[in-house]
């Protein structure tokens, strides 16, 4: 494929092997860059089971992401990130949820292993910048003399929630090509630079690192049964349904995979549809209502990234986000103390879970994230 054009640049993409990392390599070199294929293996393929990181990061995805730079014309690394994947993603996910919160591993694995670890790297060999399939765009506004991070076009597949937690230094060197364009045109794209196997390949969905086990017995897997925190199941109104072995199978919001002895009492008292409320880390109480009892409006943030450099200390009307699937609504952001935030809803939402992340947006541009801590009744705010 004749893509030659005077460089703008050497950029390292990471390259999953996928349709949309693909089509930002083969667009970079059109536009002029000196590309650089570099893969993140996350795993030791000695060790791990043979259905773990079947959804990306497989050695099949590592061959796919090969095979494009090889019709790029493109060198093509791997680099080792087992270390730092285990250190700062893997035992997060576990630790949060066994102090019954709920985390969001890419995030983690966005802010910590493709930018911040894949960066270091990127300029150790020269490189003047990284670039992803990130469906997102950055942009330099020159009267802050600041990067911003925005919305990209393709809302369903916008993916700047995961990347609140980027600096400065991280959005100076980096490109994301896709923010302009919609996912039916990338894999067209595909299929005009002759990437065929790739442009017909399904989006990742769930946790690469847990498989179809499920991410409860992962945990148990990883830890063993010394550190579970055993409890029981309660309905709001005090009623005693069942007994669990470990909080960190449950999760605020949750229906499926509750026992079934559990139900059974429940609907002997006339529920039901029972959903996780509250979990409680000191006594293993886990508080089980109807849906419509999931509705809160206000929570407290912590360690936040403000990203456009807006560290308010009055409230701002904001959208704000409390997972990746969350549409966003309407609330007011104020500042606690230090890196902590209050948000509160004009409405209330369903299932405001710890340890998730919120970010909090201004139009297009995100003005910054952090992890929820705490949710409030509303008498308690």
């Amino acid at each position: 494929m004749q893509m030659q054009k005077k460089s703008k640049g050497k950029v390292v993409v990471a390259m999953s092997g996928g349709v949309d990392s693909s089509v930002a390599a083969a667009l970079l070199q059109l536009q002029g860059y000196e590309v650089i294929g570099m893969s993140i293996q996350t795993f030791d393929a000695n060790k791990e089971d043979k259905e773990r990181f079947d959804s990306c990061c497989s050695i099949s995805d590592m061959n796919d992401a090969r095979r494009v730079c090889e019709k790029l014309g493109a060198p093509f690394f791997v680099v080792n990130a087992v270390e730092a994947f285990e250190s700062r993603v893997i035992d997060h996910f576990v630790s949060e949820y066994l102090n019954a919160r709920t985390p969001n591993p890419c995030v983690l694995c966005n802010n910590h292993i493709k930018f911040d670890y894949l960066l270091e790297k990127a300029l150790e060999i020269g490189a003047d910048s990284v670039a992803t399939g990130h469906y997102a765009k950055v942009h330099f506004n020159q009267e802050t003399g600041r990067y911003s991070l925005l919305k990209a076009v393709d809302e369903q597949k916008d993916q700047s929630y995961y990347l609140f937690g980027l600096s400065q230094e991280q959005l100076r060197h980096t490109l994301m090509p896709l923010g302009d364009l919609r996912k039916i045109q990338v894999r067209k794209m595909a299929e005009e630079f002759g990437l065929l196997r790739v442009s017909k390949k399904p989006d990742s969905q769930e946790i690469c690192f847990v498989g179809s086990e499920g991410y409860a017995k992962f945990i148990e897997k990883k830890v063993g049964p010394s550190v579970f925190i055993p409890g029981s199941f309660f309905l709001s109104t005090g009623e005693l349904l069942g007994h669990h072995t470990g909080v960190h199978q449950y999760t605020i919001g949750q229906r499926k995979g509750l026992p079934a002895d559990v139900l059974s009492q429940a609907q002997k008292l006339g529920f039901h549809e029972l959903y996780v409320k509250s979990i409680n880390l000191d006594t293993g109480k886990v508080i089980l209502d109807k849906e419509s009892d999931l509705f809160k409006k206000s929570f407290l943030a912590r360690d936040f990234n403000w990203l456009a450099g807006v560290n308010f200390s009055v409230d701002r009307l904001v959208s704000a986000r409390i997972r990746s699937r969350h549409e966003g609504a309407s609330a007011k952001a104020r500042l606690y103390s230090g890196n902590r935030v209050i948000v509160e809803f004009e409405e209330a939402q369903r299932a405001i879970t710890p340890g998730q992340a919120v970010v909090l947006y201004d139009g297009d541009e995100v003005l910054g994230g952090g992890w929820i801590e705490k949710v409030y009744d509303g008498s308690q705010l």
